[in-house]
This record gives C-alpha cells, structure tokens and sequence, in this order.
C-alpha cells in the first residue's frame, strides 16, 4: 500500500516539474520572438547569440576565433561586457560578426534578458532555442560546417583533373 502512496506522490511532483518546464519553454520562446523582432530579423532566419565577458577565462580563446574574419560568423550577435575601449577595439577586430555590442548600452535588449550576465551562446534554427556553454567549440563547428558547405563535391574536384 505505501509503495502505492510513494508512486503516487512521485508521479505528482514528476507532472508539476513537466508542467514548470513546458511554462518555462513558453516563457523563453516568447522572450525570443520579442527579442528577434528588435533585431528585425525574420523569425525564420538562423541567428546566433553570444555573451562574452572579457574577464571570461576563455575571453582570449574566443577573441582568436572570433578575429579569424570567417564568413561563418555573418549571423552572429556579440554582446560583449568590457570597458569601451576593448568594445571598440573588439568592434573592429571581429567585423565579420553581424554586430558586437557593448552590453551597458543596451540594457533594454531582451536578448541580455536570457544571457544573464554569463559567457553563453543562444542560437536560434528558425524553431527552437539551443542553449550554448562551450561557445568555443560552438564557434569552431561553425567554422567546420561553413567550410564544408562552401566546398565543391570531391567528385567534381577528381573529374576535373581528368579533363
């Protein structure tokens, strides 16, 4: 009979943390449409957004990468939270992001909202919202994948070199 009482009140508590999630989703999701709709982005359109702290210990690792001018790079928002004078040098060194952004002035973006202060990455397929910790390995896949879509087949490489 206990056993019957402790699945019970499981199951309960297992439904209210389900309920909680699928609100928090909702919330999130909302956040997101609202945020996109200040970039005047098309809510369709894949979009990355980053969270960097300059005091970050993987600051100067994502400053390399980010510096590397790649065109995998060209939906990327950078909200970068440092003194003006490295905003402005990082403005410069990472143009081939979207926008680098000096976090104090857009304290009404609701993107800064879901960021909360961290060195995190959001990234937004046109559906769902990702969630990013490794923003690094995030940026290095999409320098991977970039690459390889821009690469022609092998097959057409090996077919001219016949000809």
């Amino acid at each position: 009979m206990w056993i019957v009482f402790a699945l019970t009140i499981l199951s309960v508590g297992l439904l209210q943390v389900l309920v909680m999630k699928y609100r928090l989703k909702r919330m999130e999701l909302h956040l997101v449409q609202a945020a996109i709709q200040d970039e005047s982005w098309p809510d369709t359109e894949k979009m990355t957004v980053i969270g960097i702290h300059y005091k970050d210990p993987s600051f100067k690792r994502l400053d390399e990468i980010l510096s590397t001018k790649d065109k995998a790079f060209q939906n990327v928002i950078v909200f970068l939270d440092a003194p003006p004078f490295i905003h402005l040098l990082k403005q410069r060194g990472w143009n081939s992001c979207y926008r680098v952004r000096y976090t104090p002035e857009w304290t009404s973006s609701r993107w800064l909202e879901l960021l909360d202060g961290e060195t995190v990455a959001y990234e937004w397929d046109g559906q769902k919202l990702h969630r990013f910790t490794e923003i690094e390995m995030l940026l290095e896949l999409k320098i991977r994948v970039f690459q390889s879509e821009e690469e022609p087949l092998c097959t057409q490489k090996s077919a001219d070199n016949f000809l």
